[in-house]
């Protein structure tokens, strides 16, 4: 019995350090997506003097204008 409660207690913190490792590497991944996801959908923008979230087809909205228009923006 006692080597069996030794191997335990030796077993004990090595369990606790890979559970936690394991939360973490959880966490990581839980938050990188969508942190990946809406940082390839929006874009922060400075234009004069605004600061504004811009989505990727604003791009493409501002890039007709100049064309169609010529307007220099």
């Amino acid at each position: 019995m006692d080597k069996l409660s030794d191997l335990l207690q030796e077993a004990k913190p090595l369990y606790k350090k890979r559970k936690r490792q394991k939360t973490i590497a959880k966490l990581i991944f839980t938050i990188s997506i969508p942190v990946m996801l809406f940082s390839s959908i929006m874009q922060l923008c400075i234009q004069g003097d605004n600061l504004y979230f811009a989505l990727e087809t604003n791009k493409l909205q501002i890039e007709l204008l100049e064309n169609d228009f010529a307007l220099g923006l």
